[in-house]
């Protein structure tokens, strides 16, 4: 199999069409037909809570909390460059504590697929727009303050390389504007040759792997023992930003 290409831009600097040209019925309100389908993972292994690990600098740690929001979700056809864009006012939290969140389940106009894209993280409007509910209440944990805004993705565990009160280690990434913003525009391509197949009266779901260790490199290093903690925007948060934003990849599509 071909290796996955993955494309991370910042996501102010993006633009894309948003023409589309598709057959068949439109969804019904009360349907989905197509579903991301999240695997925490650390490497090749399915993360599990509080287990140990290592990264790439040979650093054991073992993770208590991995949250992450994805939202603005496009379909992309390559061949016909025809992009779907799933509505704008979805946001999604992903929690690898809870798993009835690893599955974020869309209604799509049908076509055939091949690329998926959409930001980690909360625009900058949602960010300054009062009390929120569903995936982005408060009560989450992942809201700092109406000034601060949201925590766009947070990692968070124990590790005997870190310097920080009891080894743990946490990183709450954000910041939504100016220079400290860190909303990711990540674009997935699909296995070579394979489609998601968006058909009336049935779903597909893309199988996207979030990888962990991917936090601690490419382009910027994270060492544990050089910074245990990262929690309010600047430039330490965006760096891992834009190593965290490289962490998915689409490992399986099944129509």
């Amino acid at each position: 199999m071909a290796p996955l290409l993955i494309i991370t831009l910042t996501a102010l600097t993006v633009g894309c069409s948003k023409e589309f040209s598709g057959t068949g019925k439109p969804v019904k309100p009360d349907e989905y037909n197509l579903a991301l389908d999240f695997k925490p993972s650390v490497d090749s292994l399915r993360l599990k809570l509080d287990s140990v690990y290592t990264n790439i600098w040979g650093e054991n740690y073992s993770v208590s909390a991995f949250k992450f929001y994805i939202s603005k979700i496009d379909l992309i056809n390559t061949d016909s460059n025809k992009i779907y864009s799933i509505n704008a006012e979805n946001y999604f939290l992903v929690d690898a504590a809870d798993s009835t969140t690893w599955t974020v389940k869309l209604k799509s106009a049908p076509f055939r697929y091949n690329k998926v894209a959409f930001i980690v993280g909360v625009d900058s409007l949602r960010n300054v727009s009062g009390a929120q509910t569903g995936d982005l209440d408060p009560a989450k944990g992942m809201f700092w303050t109406w000034n601060s805004g949201y925590i766009m993705a947070k990692l968070e565990g124990k590790s005997s390389s870190s310097t920080a009160a009891n080894n743990k280690f946490e990183y709450h990434i954000g910041g939504f504007s100016g220079p400290d913003n860190v909303l990711r525009k990540t674009v997935l391509l699909f296995p070579f040759g394979e489609y998601s197949e968006v058909l009336p009266g049935s779903s597909s779901v893309i199988t996207i792997k979030a990888n962990v260790n991917a936090w601690f490199y490419n382009p910027h290093d994270l060492k544990i023992e050089d910074k245990p903690v990262v929690t309010t925007p600047g430039p330490e948060a965006k760096a891992v930003s834009e190593n965290y934003s490289k962490m998915f990849t689409v490992t399986e599509i099944s129509n």
